[in-house]
């Protein structure tokens, strides 16, 4: 069981209330996940998570240096979240999700995590090895502190399946139509999620970092059990509905992820940006 912030930041926390349908993602007009990353080594982008105007964590989303990884290679992505003031009464974050995103194709090669348990010191570690799926099944393996590793292999339906971090760089790079859908499946850990993405319209956003052109992605995220079917019902968080707002301009910063709560409104605004030093690997 995660804490309230980081199930907020990475899946959104969802109300129990029945969410709004999804268009059909067979209408997609637009190439989805195509094509090298839209990243620039040295990037790095910081959030505020907040309930109701309550500060509760930062989250940093890092783009790394090139790395080789079993030949192939990659860039790493870390996101970073990390709670703050009374949010750590409650429940204390300090957890890092790692990707290994091929640079020719934006492909995860491997997905690792390192999070507190709920309430505890303990330490969960999760890897989801993408490189090494056979058929239709994805290795996970999870670990509790430093006792042996347990295999969870996953078992997905689609040809191409994500991690958040490398989920929400492919986002980056959709310059879709209004209307446009998808569907995919993207881990959040150990746990797989069905995704269904909708473009849902263009404005300009109010930031920190002034006010911006901004296209919205309206999305649901639906939790998946180990043999791919729908996790069981007496889970209410496992349906999520979300908005993530993304800069309309050529460097594509997601600006804002927000979702209704049980709670209330959370919300999750970048603060500061910093463009990175090296090449974009996506012309």
């Amino acid at each position: 069981m995660r804490s309230l912030t980081l199930v907020c930041v990475l899946a959104g926390c969802g109300s129990k209330s029945v969410p709004t349908p999804i268009l059909d993602p067979t209408t997609t007009v637009a190439p989805w996940g195509h094509g090298k990353p839209l990243v620039t080594p040295g990037e790095r982008m910081t959030y505020r998570l907040s309930l109701k105007g309550i500060e509760l964590a930062s989250y940093t989303i890092s783009i790394g240096e090139l790395a080789e990884l079993d030949g192939k290679r990659t860039v790493i992505v870390e996101g970073h979240a990390k709670s703050v003031g009374l949010a750590n009464m409650v429940a204390k974050v300090d957890d890092r999700f790692t990707s290994w995103i091929d640079v020719d194709n934006g492909r995860t090669r491997r997905f690792q995590t390192a999070e507190f348990e709920t309430r505890t010191e303990n330490v969960e570690h999760a890897i989801v090895d993408f490189a090494k799926r056979q058929g239709d099944h994805v290795p996970v393996s999870f670990q509790l502190n430093d006792t042996p590793a347990i295999p969870e292999p996953q078992k997905v339906t689609q040809t191409d399946v994500w991690d958040y971090n490398a989920f929400l760089v492919a986002l980056r790079a959709w310059e879709a139509p209004i209307g446009a859908t998808i569907s995919t499946e993207v881990f959040r850990s150990r746990y797989l999620w069905k995704i269904d993405v909708k473009a849902a319209g263009k404005s300009r956003l109010l930031t920190e970092l002034g006010e911006l052109p901004a296209v919205r992605f309206d999305g649901r995220a639906v939790k998946l059990a180990r043999d791919g079917s729908k996790f069981p019902d007496t889970d209410h968080r496992a349906e999520r509905d979300f908005s993530i707002w993304i800069s309309d301009e050529g460097d594509r910063v997601p600006l804002k992820y927000s979702t209704m709560t049980d709670y209330g409104d959370i919300e999750m605004v970048i603060v500061d940006y910093q463009p990175g030093t090296g090449q974009r690997l996506r012309p």
